[in-house]
């Protein structure tokens, strides 16, 4: 009954596909999701396998702290319900769901492994790392910060080498996808996402942090480390644990934009190291438990809200997608819906259509997706479609279209002409009298002048990572065969590209009139 968030949709879409891996993250999410799509109705069946984990998420905490009973078991009811992350990702259906479920399993095959050391016991341990790993990259850091402070206990026991090789072993299919497509998540991961620093990243952080483990019990987070000592190698591992992803995330904002959301594992030790706190000194149990009943009550008002109808609330409902996209399915019917720089966008829209087909591409103003790597858009070439653009598409005879995050551009496009995985190849001007040649390789026929022309642009990649770009005009030929290399342009560009003073990080891309150029249409060359 809560609106979707985007992102929901579209892992909604990895589900559809199963596979070893996808652009953004492990296949986890979209085995959660596959387990109630095709057979349960709407968000209920998208949702259904999140609610499991959340459910086993928990019950795994029962395990982990010794399944307690009477007063302590309703302090760690408390506890867990006043998290606001387990709250939220016990249904809302990202790749969080399946990493706090892995997390919970994780701590808990390494506390017994620590207790009773062994080759089963390992193998298990290794099971869990392998888990963590298909459902989001970030448990690498648990991993690597929760063994650190035992590291030399461990490196001398063999059963802790069979959970090493156990994980590896079991992570290897997914490593073999990201070989057999280039490493794609890897190389976004690392590079493909990093911004000019600013101190409003740094202090969003700081902020956030404050919040989603509910700033009523940051008075008991504190005391918990200071007013109390570990009491073995797995208590102290949590201590690592907790302070060592804060700051290595803190450390992350000099790299751009952080989530709120990468830290959600710490709800975990977090719960662990309390409800233990809460064990030792009794006294401390009436304030906790009133604290959180007071952040499951606004946790509770906030759920209600997001579920209430949108005719009974003053301000406009959050992720309220659906009316936009039963809007546009009423103006394209059954015609294919491409949209400009939005994969969200597309996702939403097949899902609340219930399959009407829609898709997307990406051009140098915005980042890759899974639906690069998807070859489904070649059913619409040469088809009618309806073209979604973003705000500032320039080209006549557009409609406005209002979404509930703004204005975007609509028009109807007769014969859509698929462009996104045609290869250019570039050769640079060796001598100042030598014509800068660009060569297209098209797998199929493609009218580069048809109801949407198509035009072909110089890219220079900057070292901000933004890119500038500019117009190639007079190309050789308006068509474009299948098969071998046609001579695109030959000729010595005018603009300011070329004369930038400096490493030029030069590639080519053909660009739908009125849009900038679509990436990764060449290689990238550099000149100086």
């Amino acid at each position: 009954m809560t609106p979707l968030d985007p992102d929901e949709t579209y892992y909604w879409m990895y589900a559809g596909q199963l596979d070893w891996g996808y652009f953004d993250h492990p296949p986890a999410v979209a085995v959660l999701i596959a387990l109630g799509r095709d057979w349960l109705p709407g968000s209920f069946g998208l949702r259904f396998g999140h609610v499991l984990a959340g459910c086993a998420t928990l019950t795994g905490l029962y395990y982990l702290l010794d399944k307690p009973k009477g007063k302590s078991l309703w302090t760690l009811a408390a506890l867990a319900a006043a998290q606001p992350m387990l709250e939220v990702y016990g249904f809302i259906a990202t790749p969080d769901g399946p990493l706090l479920l892995f997390t919970t399993l994780y701590l808990l095959a390494y506390r017994r492994f620590l207790q009773r050391p062994g080759y089963l016991l390992g193998a298990v341990w290794g099971l869990t790392m392998a888990a963590l790993l298909y459902s989001k990259y970030h448990g690498l850091v648990l991993m690597l910060f929760s063994v650190l402070p035992n590291l030399g206990y461990l490196i001398r026991s063999p059963a802790a080498w069979v959970a090493v090789v156990t994980g590896v072993a079991l992570f290897f299919p997914h490593l073999y996808w990201q070989y057999s497509h280039d490493y794609p998540s890897f190389r976004y991961h690392l590079s493909g996402r990093d911004d000019p620093y600013q101190f409003k990243y740094t202090l969003q952080y700081i902020i956030n942090q404050l919040l989603i483990f509910s700033p009523f019990l940051l008075y008991h987070y504190v005391r918990t480390f200071t007013g109390d000592h570990a009491r073995d190698r797995f208590e102290r591992s949590l201590r690592w644990l907790v302070a060592a992803i804060l700051v290595f995330f803190l450390y992350t904002t000099t790299k751009g934009r952080t989530e709120a959301q990468w830290t959600a594992l710490l709800s975990i030790p977090l719960i662990y190291l309390t409800y233990r706190a809460v064990q030792r000194f009794p006294s401390w149990r009436y304030l906790l438990v009133r604290l959180c009943w007071l952040t499951v009550g606004i946790l509770m008002v906030a759920r209600l809200l997001l579920m209430a109808p949108r005719t009974w609330l003053p301000f406009e409902k959050p992720f309220d997608h659906q009316p936009w996209v039963e809007r546009l399915q009423e103006i394209a019917g059954d015609t294919p819906v491409i949209v400009e720089n939005s994969y969200r966008f597309a996702s939403l829209y097949e899902f609340y259509t219930g399959g009407k087909p829609a898709w997307t591409f990406t051009d140098v103003a915005y980042r890759p997706s899974q639906y690069d790597i998807w070859q489904r858009d070649t059913l619409y070439h040469d088809h009618p479609v309806y073209l979604l653009g973003q705000a500032n598409w320039n080209y006549s005879n557009l409609d406005t279209f209002l979404t509930q995050k703004g204005s975007m551009r609509l028009r109807r496009i007769d014969s859509f002409q698929l462009v996104t995985d045609v290869r250019l190849d570039l050769e640079l001007p060796a001598t100042s009298s030598d014509e800068l040649r660009v060569y297209a390789t098209a797998p199929r026929n493609i009218d580069l002048a048809g109801s949407l022309p198509i035009r072909l642009f110089l890219i220079n990649r900057l070292p901000s990572g933004d890119y500038e770009y500019e117009q190639l005009t007079g190309i050789k030929v308006n068509y474009l065969r299948a098969g071998a290399p046609t001579l695109l342009y030959a000729g010595r560009p005018a603009g300011k590209i070329m004369n930038f003073d400096g490493v030029k990080e030069l590639s080519v891309g053909l660009a739908y009139r009125g849009m900038p150029p679509l990436r990764d249409q060449s290689p990238t060359i550099e000149m100086q």
